[in-house]
């Protein structure tokens, strides 16, 4: 009975062995860069991890062959010994072939102990504490590699030789984390808050995103002429939220710099006859396909808060600003100047109107729709994309169960645009209201006319005036588009029969109403902090 539980010992003394094998493989295998750096200043144990990680093909051989010799001892021994002494008590049974029962049976346990306890049990519990069981098993598996060095060189060749028949490298490292995977192990973080995540989504998402997207474009920029007096431009600003102006020689695609707010009221200049282009200060030309990261570090090395983004061509795209540059990566940053601004605002009917200069990114963020990319930036862009022309204020285009209205038309610029939520069966392409009604007025028009059967009938309707039709106005396309973005004036397609038969003075055309070009210094751009 002794000699039975000293066998029962061994064989799971052999079993347990097998899983502090597969758990000192797990545990560093599943280390990341950054653990295997810090680990390796934590003394003995840490330079251990850090030598065995650095070549796993030295480990990964030592543990294996502790794996197989544990697992081939505790099979072989339990089998040789434990069988026999169960073989008796099986033929008292009257179980036929009790040798053979007997040694399958035990072969049948020691794996299920092998399976649950050196391998299943081992592997979480070093999933779970992969540092800890790394840092405390490192030194025992540095020593067995160093002893079976001899049996790790002839596994190591090898299996170099497979994995070269097999088309791989045995000199490559392991793959680097990709971007996803570290925004999706970022975005599961347990001990990350959501604004920590948020942030972080940003910084990774400012990487790919360039100046043309988040700059402000020179239709909305206020420039100063070099050659204005002081006592002029500083009249001109007084009412403006800016603290930085970009200055111009002549044209905007000529900037010789900026001047600050504070340079044109300095009371020293009272009574001088100074030129703007004599306080200008130096600023930075940075190209529209730069992405923000990069834009921000050279702002911040450059100790400038203003920078002039230039186009393909050399000419000035816009400005951006170190808050524009900021603002991506940790949010909206609004001060007293911002009252009103909001790019979003929502009505009582459940609309939301949107600045035409909203970016696609910040569209979605505002209303959750997801435009589709294309050669444009801004919401405006994608509807003047859609109809083929710069539209006037009601003109639409419609997208997957939304409307986009222009509101307002600022010059050539869309200013303001309505969303609007739509039914199912909208269809979905480009028209406008007036668009609409002719093809109402058009389909009526189109309608057969009878002819009468009888001369009297003929001559009675001969003299009956002659009645203009009345057309309903109609707000919605009556029938589907035959393309995504047709737009049709009302003028083209007035029908030869709605014609009044007397000559009528003509209307004049009514002018759309498009808003006057004002002054952008609504849009804080580089406020004065």
């Amino acid at each position: 009975m002794n000699q039975t539980v000293l066998n029962i010992t061994l064989v799971l003394v052999f079993i347990i062995i097998g899983g502090i094998f597969a758990a000192a493989e797990l545990a560093l295998v599943s280390l990341r860069e950054g653990q295997i750096k810090s680990m390796a200043d934590r003394g003995r144990r840490g330079a251990a991890v850090a030598r065995l990680t650095a070549d796993p093909n030295r480990f990964l051989s030592a543990v294996q062959v502790g794996v197989t010799l544990a697992g081939f001892l505790s099979a072989a021994f339990g089998a040789a010994t434990l069988a026999g002494q169960l073989s008796p008590y099986l033929a008292e049974l009257g179980v036929p072939a009790a040798g053979t029962v007997s040694l399958v049976g035990i072969t049948v346990v020691i794996s299920y102990l092998s399976i649950v306890l050196s391998e299943l049990t081992a592997k979480r519990l070093a999933l779970q504490r992969s540092e800890g069981i790394a840092l405390a098993l490192a030194p025992t598996i540095d020593r067995i590699a160093r002893l079976s060095k001899p049996v790790i060189w002839l596994l190591s060749r090898s299996t170099d030789v497979v994995v070269r028949l097999l088309g791989g490298d045995p000199t490559a490292a392991r793959e680097q984390m990709s971007d996803e995977e570290l925004r999706d192990l970022l975005s599961t973080h347990e001990t990350l808050s959501a604004e920590e995540r948020q942030i972080v989504e940003d910084v990774f998402e400012a990487g790919d995103r360039l100046l043309r997207e988040v700059m402000l474009p020179r239709t909305e920029v206020d420039f100063i002429d070099a050659s204005m007096p002081v006592h002029r431009a500083a009249a001109a600003v007084a009412a403006q939220p800016h603290s930085r102006y970009p200055v111009m020689r002549g044209s905007a695609d000529d900037i010789v710099g900026f001047v600050h707010v504070r340079d044109l009221v300095d009371p020293r200049l009272q009574g001088r006859s100074t030129r703007v282009g004599e306080l200008v200060r130096e600023t930075v030309m940075l190209p529209d396909t730069l992405n923000v990261l990069s834009a921000l570090t050279m702002l911040r090395r450059s100790g400038l808060h203003l920078a002039i983004v230039a186009d393909e061509y050399g000419g000035t795209a816009g400005i951006v600003t170190l808050e524009d540059l900021v603002e991506e990566l940790v949010g909206d940053i609004r001060d007293e100047y911002d009252v009103g601004t909001d790019v979003a605002k929502r009505t009582r009917t459940g609309d939301v109107d949107v600045d035409g200069l909203l970016n696609l990114d910040d569209f979605e963020d505002e209303t959750g729709i997801e435009l589709p990319e294309g050669p444009y930036e801004t919401v405006a862009g994608f509807i003047v994309a859609q109809l083929g022309h710069v539209p006037d204020p009601g003109e639409f285009c419609v997208i997957p169960g939304h409307r986009l209205t222009v509101l307002e038309v600022d010059g050539r610029r869309i200013a303001s645009v309505r969303v609007t939520r739509l039914p199912e069966e909208e269809p979905v392409g480009a028209a406008s209201a007036a668009s609409a009604a002719s093809a109402a007025s058009a389909a009526s028009a189109a309608e057969p006319v009878m002819e009468p059967t009888t001369q009297a009938g003929a001559t009675a309707a001969s003299a009956a005036p002659t009645a203009e039709p009345v057309m309903e106005p109609t707000t919605e396309p009556t029938a589907e588009p035959t393309t995504k973005a047709e737009v049709t004036a009302a003028s083209a397609a007035e029908p030869a029969a709605a014609e009044p038969t007397q000559a009528q003075p003509p209307s004049a055309p009514a002018e759309p109403a498009v808003k006057a070009p004002v002054s952008t210094g609504a849009h804080p751009y580089s406020p004065d902090s």
